[in-house]
C-alpha cells in the first residue's frame, strides 16, 4: 500500500484535535478507521482515508495552522526505523539523501521529495511535490516542513539558523506561527514548496552518527520500502514485521495468521523463497542483538531484551549465528567505533 503514510501521524493529530474537546466520531467521520486499528504497530493509512481525516480535522477545528503543530509533535521516533536510520547518518547531506530515498515510507506517493539546490543564495535542501486534495495539501507541506524543521533541529541538538522555507499558496493572514518554527525567511505563493538551508550545514557531523547502525538501519529500510510493493515476498513481509517485535517474536503459527496465510501456505511459501520462518528469526534476533551491543548494553541486558531467560543461552546462540561469542563481536566493533 504504497499510497498511504504511517498510522502514527494521524494518532498525534487525532490527539490535539481529542484535547480540544473533539470526538473520534467527528475525527474519523467517512472512514473506517479506530483507534484500534492505528494503534497497531506498523499500521499504515490509505492516503484517501488519511486527506479525510485531516480534512474533518481543519473543519471542525477552524485551526488552519493545525498541520504546523503537528509537525512539532512529531519526535525522531515517530518516524520509526526511518528516524533511527537519520541518527546514525554521518552528516546533515546523508541524512537529506536518507529522506529522499525513503520518502515513500514516511510520506507515500501523494507527497515526494526530492534534492533542490539555489545557486543564487548558496542553499540546498529539499523540494516537496504534492498531490490531493487541496486543503489536505496545505496541511500536508505544512505538517513535513514543520516536522523536517523538528527532525533536523533534534539531529543536530541545536536550533538551526538561517533557515529558509517557501510555500506555494497565498500568504495566511497570521504568519506568526510560521515565524516561530521557521524564522523570518517565509515565502508564500512562490509555485513550489522548498526547505532549504546554507550550503555550509550541509558537511556538519550529526552527534549520533554510527556507520555500523546506519547500515543495519539501512538494510531494514530498503526491506520497508520493498514491502509497500504488490510483489514483497514473503521473506521481506516477515523480516519486516519481525523487526518491530524485538524480544516479543511470534511463533510460526502467529506470523502466519499475521500475514493472513495458513502455517502450511506459510511454510511453503518461504520454502519456495529458499528459506524458513526458524532462519529469518535468527536473523533478526542477530540484528536486533547487535544494535543493543553497539548502543553498549551488557549481554546479560542483550540477552533479556531478546527474550532469552539467561545469558549463557544468548551466548551460545549468538555465536551459533555470528561464528564469535557477543563479547568478542562487542569489542570488536567498539574499537573500530562502529
Amino acid at each position: 500500500m504504497s499510497d498511504s503514510i504511517p498510522s502514527q501521524y494521524l494518532l498525534v493529530l487525532i490527539a490535539l484535535v481529542g484535547e480540544r474537546g473533539y470526538s473520534l466520531d467527528s475525527i474519523c467521520d467517512g472512514t473506517e478507521l479506530t483507534i484500534a486499528r492505528l494503534g497497531q504497530l506498523g499500521t499504515r493509512v490509505d492516503a484517501s482515508e488519511a486527506d479525510r481525516v485531516i480534512i474533518n480535522a481543519l473543519s471542525i477545528t477552524g485551526d488552519s495552522a493545525l498541520g504546523l503543530e503537528v509537525g512539532q509533535k512529531l519526535n525522531l521516533g515517530a518516524h520509526a526505523v526511518v528516524g533511527q536510520t537519520f541518527m546514525a547518518c554521518s552528516h546533515l547531506a546523508d541524512a537529506l539523501d536518507m529522506l529522499v530515498r525513503y520518502d515513500l515510507l514516511l510520506t507515500g506517493r501523494q507527497a515526494r521529495l526530492s534534492h533542490y539546490q539555489d545557486d543564487s543564495t548558496a542553499h540546498s535542501g529539499l523540494e516537496l511535490t504534492l498531490d490531493g486534495h487541496a486543503l489536505a495539501e496545505r496541511f500536508a507541506c505544512e505538517a513535513i516542513f514543520s516536522a523536517l524543521q523538528k527532525t533536523l533541529s533534534d539531529l543536530l541538538q541545536t536550533p538551526i539558523d538561517d533557515l529558509s522555507v517557501d510555500f506555494p499558496y497565498e500568504r495566511p493572514s497570521d504568519i506568526a506561527p510560521f515565524q516561530l518554527i521557521f524564522g523570518h525567511q517565509v515565502g508564500f505563493n512562490t509555485g513550489r514548496a522548498v526547505f532549504t538551508l546554507p550550503n555550509h550545514m550541509m558537511d556538519r557531523p550529526l552527534p549520533t552518527s554510527n556507520p555500523t547502525l546506519k547500515t543495519l538501519y539501512d538494510d531494514e529500510c530498503k526491506r520497508l520500502l520493498a514491502d509497500l510493493s504488490d510483489n514483497a515476498s514473503c521473506t521481506e513481509q516477515t523480516l519486516q514485521a519481525l523487526d518491530q517485535l524485538p524480544g516479543q517474536y511470534p511463533q510460526l503459527d502467529q506470523m502466519a495468521a499475521m500475514l493472513n496465510m495458513s502455517s502450511r501456505t506459510y511454510r511453503r511459501r518461504l520454502a519456495a523463497e529458499s528459506t524458513s520462518f526458524q532462519a529469518l528469526l535468527d536473523e533478526s534476533r542477530l540484528k536486533h542483538a547487535k544494535r543493543q551491543l553497539l548502543k553498549g548494553e551488557t549481554i546479560l541486558g542483550t540477552a533479556l531484551s531478546l527474550g532469552f531467560n539467561d545469558a549463557s543461552n544468548f551466548r551460545r546462540a549468538f555465536s551459533q549465528w555470528c561464528g564469535q561469542s557477543p563479547a568478542q563481536w562487542q569489542r570488536e566493533h567498539t574499537a573500530r567505533g562502529t
